[in-house]
């Protein structure tokens, strides 16, 4: 349990043993070690003396796996590091070569985190905050690999007819501005919000990067949006589409169907003229 082990990861990281912890806070060390085993809890009193004593909430207490959350923060900046070793002139200043939160399964590969519009708000605000990301979902799909991917879902009808309202795009990261190819679809969160988009790069003549959309029925609501590198936070390049949406190829269908009936009708008449 997570409670359990919690404790323990927490002692042993400031380097107490069951004694030492039982004389800080006053519980004896068997019904210490008991805790830790799994065998009794805690009521809220001693909850949250023992979240005050090691500075977390009763929240991250209960619920978090922190052992677990603080190897992926390592992770994180070890990778980050290597990357910015390997890569230091890489992108516009202050964009990172990596993603500021990846998770990863008991493996060691990178997970793709899934972003719900009902998260956006939060993911604009929380994209480097490890707990947030925790609560997003998580799962890996065959044949994406040797990258960092991310799941966004689709809000409106900007991109329609080639992107729905409803439609997932896997975005792959992109560690350097500078790679952004003209008129792909990328996922670019910015200061303004979370986009999915056609992008034009315009860096080296203009230091601005546009954001076009693909609709034409709604082209007046969705004019193109320039936005300037140091306001970017993340760029997700779209690798995959999924969706649900099997709607029909509305003006051709319906055009090759008012022909056929036409030829129905037709036949039909001369049918009669012939009786």
């Amino acid at each position: 349990m997570s409670l359990a082990n919690n404790l323990k990861y927490l002692r042993k990281k400031a380097a107490k043993t069951q004694d030492g912890l039982s004389s800080d806070v006053n519980i004896g060390r068997t019904t210490i070690a008991n805790y830790e085993a799994g065998i009794s809890e805690p009521n809220v009193e001693t909850l949250r003396t023992f979240a005050k004593y090691f500075g977390v909430t009763l929240d991250d207490l209960l619920s978090k796996n922190l052992e677990q959350q603080q190897q992926y923060a390592q992770q994180n900046d070890e990778k980050d590091l290597m990357l910015r070793a390997a890569f230091p002139q890489q992108g516009a200043p202050g964009y990172s070569a990596i993603p500021r939160i990846i998770t990863v399964d008991s493996g060691g590969n990178d997970n793709i985190i899934y972003v719900p519009v009902k998260a956006r708000a939060g993911y604009l605000l929380g994209y480097g905050d490890a707990e947030f990301m925790e609560t997003l979902p998580t799962f890996r799909l065959p044949g994406l690999s040797n990258a960092t991917y991310r799941m966004f879902e689709v809000e409106g009808p900007s991109m329609a007819p080639n992107v729905l309202h409803g439609d997932r795009i896997i975005g792959e990261w992109i560690d350097s501005l500078d790679k952004i190819r003209d008129n792909r679809v990328y996922v670019v969160v910015h200061k303004g919000g979370v986009a999915v988009k056609r992008v034009v790069n315009r860096l080296k003549e203009r230091g601005k990067l546009y954001l076009k959309s693909d609709t034409i029925a709604h082209r007046h609501e969705f004019p193109t949006l320039e936005i300037d590198p140091e306001d970017i936070k993340e760029v997700w390049y779209g690798r995959m589409k999924i969706s649900s949406d099997f709607s029909e190829p509305a003006e051709v269908y319906h055009r090759l169907a008012d022909l056929e009936m036409d030829v129905m009708e037709m036949k039909r008449m001369m049918n009669d003229n012939d009786k």
